[in-house]
């Protein structure tokens, strides 16, 4: 091997390698605070079909957390589509929490108890003429512990997973 062959794979090597390096140096280019009001255009049927708009609240499985340290009333403003997570940072002693409005086919909604009591009191209601199905309390719930909601669409239900 000459010289300048060897000199030439060490400078082809040295640049591989700093282009790796300079790709793993590069900043973040997605979000990690999505509000899930966002949207990403989907072809429907391939290349040249129509086009529909997805939310990515949809995508990530409506996943966007809410904290809220009401205890009593009703709480609705603060729930679209983008929520999928309720924490309650104090106990409830009669919320009722109404479910997002104009669910997708498969959406999850979780409210937690994240204080430190159980709650006394907590219920679940909807506002879109959608229904649940069994028991709308969350009733006393410990500390530490969850309820968890999935919609479907064919039925327009709310069905307790959890």
């Amino acid at each position: 091997m000459t010289r300048k062959a060897w000199l030439g794979g060490a400078v082809i090597a040295a640049l591989a390698t700093w282009g790796a390096f300079s790709a793993l140096a590069q900043t973040q280019l997605g979000s990690r605070s999505l509000t899930g009001n966002e949207v990403v255009e989907v072809a429907v049927g391939g290349p040249g079909g129509t086009a529909i708009f997805v939310p990515t609240a949809q995508l990530r499985g409506g996943s966007n957390p809410v904290t809220t340290a009401q205890t009593t009333g009703t709480l609705s403003p603060v729930l679209t589509n983008a929520v999928g997570l309720l924490v309650s940072t104090a106990a409830s002693t009669s919320v009722t929490v109404q479910l997002p409005p104009q669910p997708y086919d498969g959406q999850a909604f979780v409210w937690v108890n994240g204080s430190a009591g159980a709650f006394t009191a907590g219920t679940l209601a909807t506002a879109d003429g959608s229904t649940i199905q069994g028991s709308t309390a969350a009733g006393t719930l410990a500390a530490g512990a969850s309820v968890q909601y999935v919609y479907v669409l064919s039925t327009n239900t709310w069905y307790k997973a959890r």
